[in-house]
């Protein structure tokens, strides 16, 4: 309050309390204003509570959706193979489960032309002349020319040709002619070549043929220039590596109980996030978010996205509904087990397809459908992000309570000066009786004084 000790300066001329009477008008009038300024700051820091609170439920929320928003979640296949010396094998989430009968009789082999044998790789094979070298590709001549030639500058200059012919040099470790130049192709009979030079002494013999691979896949028996094979057998990738004298087995197996569980874990998230959500918009307990009709808008949003039909249906599987999963009047999801066992072992594709819409690494900018888990994710996304409505809500809120408090501060400035004035005009009315009470005493003193008044005469 103010540092002049007015309390003291009225001395004891008057019969009340002042201090205590400046008090209680000070804080009279400094009640109502405050009052609503606190009121609205504590409304404010509730519901930045309430905001806070809300973002960590849809972080947990979030986690849950991811378990299932894309299609690899669901790839829990993998590969039975009873000859793995002879092929390899991967599966993709396109792959059906199942068993396949296979053999191998060729593989796809690259051909190999070497050229005849220099004592260096490096020095002139033909002094300073050129020397060409022509590649027959597909009926087509490709001549390569080198001025100078050593076999090193000619295997550069026919792999900066691209021709689909790669050139290596390589050492054989003889006495003598241990340098050659062997060109290499691509695998597959039709991508065989011939080769020849205008030099004499650089000639080419054929070590290895160009082939294609051969295998039969469940009595198909099947032709590919590649053993990188991803045709054949749907969503599954062969490399084949040898051949083999009899039939072997390739099984596609699916594990469904590692889905399963993530639905489940999504289910109890789902509700506790629900609960959650109920107790920070319930008006009766006073929630922090009671009042919040966008953040109400947006909860109901991700109730419709959950229990209502996917944006990416299956032919037989299109919500929750279809694979046991259920919701109750309190708002809570439900899920028989039996009917979701069902709808896994059926219906597996459509219900990766409900919760996915069949794609991977979605972002929440596109308009695309990504299916239950997909659009729940990107939804939550989209509230959260920097721009979303709980960070910019909260962020007005904040400037609100920073405003609140400085409407605080200048309201203690006012009462200050209130506080002043009215220490002033109890000075003033304290000075006032003082001088009564001076007037009254001197009036008594001179009727004392008064001959009449003296009562011993």
């Amino acid at each position: 309050m103010a540092s002049i000790d007015y309390i003291n300066a009225l001395g004891a001329g008057a019969s009340f309390d002042t201090k205590k009477i400046v008090e209680a008008l000070v804080d009279a009038e400094r009640a109502g204003a405050e009052q609503q300024i606190q009121r609205k700051l504590a409304d404010a820091e509730s519901k930045i509570s309430g905001l806070g609170s809300a973002a960590s439920i849809l972080s947990i929320l979030k986690e849950g959706a991811e378990l299932l928003n894309d299609a690899r979640d669901f790839n829990t296949l993998s590969i039975g193979n009873s000859n793995p010396s002879a092929l390899k094998a991967t599966v993709t989430s396109n792959a059906k489960a199942g068993s396949n009968t296979v053999s191998i009789q060729s593989l796809a082999k690259e051909q190999r032309s070497v050229s005849s044998g220099f004592d260096s790789s490096t020095a002139q094979i033909n002094g300073s002349n050129t020397t060409n070298v022509t590649l027959t590709i597909d009926g087509v001549d490709q001549v390569v020319s080198v001025e100078g030639a050593t076999l090193s500058s000619i295997s550069e200059a026919i792999n900066e040709a691209n021709l689909g012919v790669r050139a290596e040099i390589v050492n054989t470790g003889e006495a003598s002619g241990n340098f050659k130049l062997q060109l290499i192709g691509e695998t597959g009979a039709n991508n065989s070549f011939s080769v020849s030079s205008d030099f004499g002494s650089l000639t080419f013999a054929t070590n290895q043929t160009a082939t294609n691979a051969s295998l039969t896949v469940n009595g198909i028996s099947f032709t590919r220039e590649s053993n990188q094979i991803s045709d054949v057998i749907q969503g599954v990738n062969l490399n084949l590596t040898s051949t083999t004298d009899s039939n072997f087995t390739l099984t596609v197996d699916r594990d469904t109980s590692e889905a399963k569980g993530n639905i489940i874990a999504f289910v109890s998230m789902f509700n506790e996030a629900s609960q959650e959500f109920r107790n920070l918009t319930n008006s009766e307990t006073d929630g922090s978010l009671r009042g919040d009709s966008i953040f109400r808008s947006i909860v109901r949003n991700m109730r419709s996205i959950v229990i209502g039909t996917s944006t990416s249906p299956g032919s037989s599987v299109s919500s929750l509904s279809d694979i046991g999963i259920s919701i109750d009047r309190n708002g809570q999801l439900l899920f028989d087990e039996a009917k979701l066992d069902t709808a896994l072992n059926d219906n597996y594709e459509d219900v990766i397809s409900i919760f996915t819409a069949d794609t991977n690494d979605q972002s929440r900018f596109s308009d695309d459908p990504a299916g239950i888990a997909g659009d729940l994710k990107n939804l939550i996304e989209r509230v959260t992000a920097s721009d979303g409505y709980l960070v910019t809500a909260e962020q007005a809120l904040q400037t609100r309570t920073v405003e609140y408090n400085k409407e605080l501060t200048a309201l203690e400035e006012r009462m200050k000066v209130v506080e002043e004035r009215y220490n002033r005009q109890f000075l003033v009315m304290q000075n006032i009786i003082e001088e009564m009470n001076s007037t009254k005493e001197s009036l008594i003193a001179s009727f004392e004084n008064l001959p009449f008044s003296n009562k011993n005469d």
